[in-house]
């Protein structure tokens, strides 16, 4: 009986010390948030799991792992050697790989691969900026705008003094771009100095069937089986300053490269990221989330739905015009993807409620102090009021601004309205592309408009958006759409305006352009009415929105400040494409009842999917490594797979994208491409539950570019031996 105590006793000691050993080692929540450079050494990551100094990830006095990091047209991207190698995303190489394709050589379809420096190619449009530098500005800025006296005025003066920061730095050093970048709305603003190379090559880019893998059909879905990487190269003068391409040039030395980890991650590593978030609205109030979800995100996501399928459908028997539309549509779809995303989030977390509910508290805080009351007791009235005028001008500028992007002949009328009435200006006061020294940079905008117009669809398009306008209360008794709701034959209203527009010859529309005689009062065109009454408008939503940002600048500024004092804590400044770190865990989650998701996919899972075809069309030497067990050495050691992509519980949004995940000791072991649809909603409320990212894993990105790419030499720039 004793022996039996003893043994119990023993038991249960050691079941304590297991408990405690095993709750020892079980990895804390991440902080909620995508830090600034200034706030990382607040963080404790060392406590947290990171294995390296602080100072080998952020050294504003000395070189660090964030000298690596680049930000790559809309995108993050990574030196992984000291030749300017980078790694980022397919998708964010996806222009320019279209751009460089034909249909006879389709780089998107088959993939690009570079076996010399001779044949890297232009990658069009691409840029990649460093961040040298930055800099507090706050107090020059909001010294100037404390200086006007009228409040609508607020904004511009902002801008104005914004505008003439950057010039002063450009000035001083013609070798760097500023910017000027609002932390906190009315309070904190930043100066960042940025280097830009303009010479950007292809690399390396996986085919289509791995770098899109599941197409949207996965879109911001888990699992997830794609291999969005891709390899670029930067080139700078012999000199090493910025310049165009040019066969003289040199691959870029970057002060700083990633080293690759070719061993990857497991379940519950610690990792970090750095790279270039875009806009994130946390600190935003209730009313704007509100706008957003009303007005915003439902129109957008189904007019973008509405276009995907009809651009879908004209290139379904014109290879030329798919593979010309295949950028718009993608960009396209992972805009429209994504606000049916953060509309089901913000609806399942009752998101708006609950901002109203915290509001609701502070104002009790505020009321229980008459310090309080006093300084801040109006601040909610002020803020519905703010957005009462928002909510009137409801969608009014996303219908303007469809009918420029995506409707040609209405384009060339807005810019031709615009032109005129900038020539009754005196020339030292017109716009800057309107002025005549640019005189042929317009008429090279103008053909370039021409050459891109679909006549085959437009009219269609400008039905659909004149249609929606019609139906929308805040435009259905303005000018055109009161006539054109008015109209029984609505397609023939708008084939009159296509056919009988001069706008429909170029030459005609150039001559009418410049002829100084022919004012817009004296012209007789509708597209072109039609264009003065929204250009109207457009004004008028612009003065407005001035005034709104104005009020804004002051309002959102007290509403953060006493939010600091109700919560006694600092709280980080929303993304704004400038340089972060978020931190978390490489863990699964359950998006809903009896469902759990592991936080790692492999090679498996990819050729379980291709027996669907569609979207997972599958790149047939895939197969054929898989049914010979091909792994090399990149095999996940408890999965016995090639590992292909896995999730983690950090803090992104729309720029970090193509952007570095680094295990604990600063090594490079994936790329982040995306987020779960649960996390879209990430721009507006991040939680551990629901909050996951997804990257690709470096030992697939390494296994594709072996044994798909027969491009070793890859290996070799950047260091590894395998």
């Amino acid at each position: 009986m004793k022996r039996q105590y003893l043994n119990r006793s023993l038991f249960f000691i050691f079941l304590s010390i297991t408990l405690i050993i095993s709750l020892a080692f079980i990895p804390p929540k991440p902080d909620e948030g995508m830090f600034p450079l200034s706030d990382i050494r607040k963080l404790n990551l060392n406590e947290k799991g990171l294995k390296i100094s602080i100072d080998e990830l952020y050294n504003p006095n000395g070189v660090s792992l964030v000298d690596a990091l680049v930000k790559i047209g809309g995108c993050s991207g990574s030196f992984v050697s000291d030749e300017g190698l980078i790694i980022t995303n397919h998708h964010c190489v996806f222009g320019a790989v279209q751009k460089a394709s034909t249909v006879e050589n389709n780089y998107l379809e088959n993939g690009f691969v570079a076996y010399s420096r001779e044949q890297e190619i232009p990658a069009e449009g691409l840029t990649a900026r460093i961040t040298i530098s930055y800099e507090d500005v706050s107090k020059e800025i909001l010294d100037a705008a404390n200086k006007v006296s009228d409040i609508s005025d607020r904004a511009k003066a902002i801008s104005n003094k914004i505008n003439e920061i950057v010039k002063r730095e450009e000035a001083k050093d013609s070798s760097i771009k500023a910017e000027v970048s609002e932390m906190f709305v009315g309070e904190q603003y930043v100066l960042f100095r940025y280097k830009t190379i303009n010479d950007i090559r292809l690399v390396y880019v996986p085919p289509r069937t791995i770098g899109e893998f599941g197409g949207e059909s996965d879109n911001w879905v888990w699992p997830r089986h794609t291999g969005d990487f891709s390899f670029v190269r930067a080139y700078v003068a012999a000199d090493g300053s910025p310049a165009k391409y040019s066969k003289d040039n040199v691959p870029f030395k970057p002060k700083k490269f990633l080293k690759v980890n070719p061993k990857g991650i497991d379940e519950e590593d610690f990792v970090f990221i750095l790279g270039y978030p875009g806009r994130t609205f946390k600190n935003m109030p209730a009313r704007f989330v509100e706008y957003h979800y009303k007005y915003q995100l439902p129109y957008v996501q189904s007019f973008f739905a509405w276009l995907i399928n009809l651009y879908t459908k004209r290139g379904e028997n014109d290879p030329e015009f798919a593979l010309n539309i295949s950028s718009t549509i993608k960009s396209l779809a992972n805009t429209e993807k994504n606000y049916r995303g953060k509309l089901q989030g913000i609806r399942n977390l009752d998101l708006i409620n609950k901002k109203f509910q915290e509001e609701r508290q502070l104002q009790n805080f505020i009321q229980s102090n008459p310090e309080l009351r006093t300084k801040y007791g109006n601040l909610l009235s002020e803020i519905d009021e703010l957005y009462k005028d928002t909510f009137e001008s409801g969608r009014r500028t996303f219908v303007l601004n469809f009918l420029r992007n995506f409707v040609s002949y209405y384009r060339l009328a807005d810019l031709f309205v615009d032109y005129k009435n900038e020539m009754m200006k005196d020339e030292k006061d017109r716009k800057s592309n309107y002025k005549n020294e640019n005189k042929d940079k317009l008429i090279s905008e103008v053909t370039s408009i021409y050459n891109n117009i679909k006549l085959d669809l437009e009219p269609q398009i400008m039905k659909k958006i004149f249609s929606d306008a019609a139906s929308f209360e805040e435009l259905s008794n303005i000018e055109p759409f009161v006539s054109f709701q008015a109209t029984e034959n609505k397609d023939e209203y708008i084939k009159n305006l296509f056919d009988n527009t001069f706008i429909s010859d170029k030459d005609k529309f150039l001559d009418n352009l410049f002829n100084q005689d022919l004012t817009l009062d004296r012209i007789n065109d509708k597209l072109i009415n039609i264009a003065k009454e929204l250009s109207d408008l457009r004004s008028q939503e612009q003065t407005k929105q001035q005034v709104r940002d104005s009020k804004a600048n002051l309002i959102l500024a007290k509403f953060n400040e006493v939010k600091r004092l109700w919560l006694n804590k600092n709280f980080i400044p929303d993304a704004n494409s400038t340089l972060r770190l978020t931190y978390g865990y490489v863990r699964g989650y359950s998006p809903k009842d009896a469902t759990y998701y592991s936080p790692i996919s492999s090679l498996k899972g990819m050729i379980e999917k291709s027996f669907e075809g569609g979207d997972y069309r599958i790149y047939e030497k895939i197969k054929e490594l898989y049914d010979k067990k091909d792994f090399g050495s990149f095999v996940h050691p408890k999965l016995k797979e090639v590992p292909v992509a896995f999730i983690y519980n950090t803090d992104t949004s729309g720029g970090n994208s193509g952007s570095p995940i680094m295990d604990a000791f600063g090594r490079l072991v994936g790329v982040n491409f995306d987020r779960c649809f649960e996390a879209t909603i990430n721009d507006y409320a991040w939680s551990e539950s629901y909050s996951r990212s997804i990257g690709v894993d470096i030992r697939f990105i390494l296994w594709v570019v072996q044994k798909i790419g027969n491009a070793n030499f890859l290996l070799e720039e950047m260091n590894i031996n395998i």
